[in-house]
């Protein structure tokens, strides 16, 4: 199974710009001065943004798309050379490769990987180190419209 490493990479820069715009200072979103992501910050830091968030898509990627985790579980017998395992992963492929591959289905699972992955973290910060509630509404509001979105993309175009 062959992903679209392009577009994963163009979807990468999502975050990034969404940052750019949730995070600006004329929204009144920012609960601090000198949030990293004003535009003219810092180019190192908007670099390793989009590293991680190239890291973040690959986690994205096995969660939304169904296909990768069933050609995960022939992947170690394909490696050492089983045609069986190959042609049985193709085959299945073959068939059911594009089901669930649209945008409505990755957004559906972005919007739960927005709720399970960032809220709890969230939670942690607002409940350990005395964040207010605007603070944790501003950042799961950030992570849920990053998450539907790139779901979304992720399902119709890697």
């Amino acid at each position: 199974m062959e992903l679209n490493l392009i577009a994963l990479g163009l979807i990468s820069l999502i975050p990034l710009a969404f940052a750019a715009i949730w995070y600006n200072p004329s929204l009144g979103l920012s609960t601090k001065a000198g949030i990293p992501f004003s535009i003219g910050g810092n180019p190192l830091k908007w670099i390793l943004f989009f590293i991680c968030s190239y890291a973040l898509m690959f986690v994205y990627v096995n969660l939304i798309i169904h296909q990768v985790g069933f050609y995960e579980l022939f992947f170690t017998d394909i490696m050492r050379g089983s045609v069986e395992a190959k042609e049985v992963a193709e085959a299945f492929l073959a068939e059911y490769g594009d089901k669930h591959r649209h945008f409505g289905h990755g957004a559906f699972h972005g919007a739960i990987l927005g709720t399970f992955l960032a809220l709890p973290f969230l939670a942690i910060l607002y409940l350990t180190d005395g964040k207010s509630l605007r603070w944790v509404l501003t950042h799961f509001g950030y992570w849920m419209i990053t998450s539907i979105v790139t779901g979304g993309l992720i399902a119709e175009f890697v």
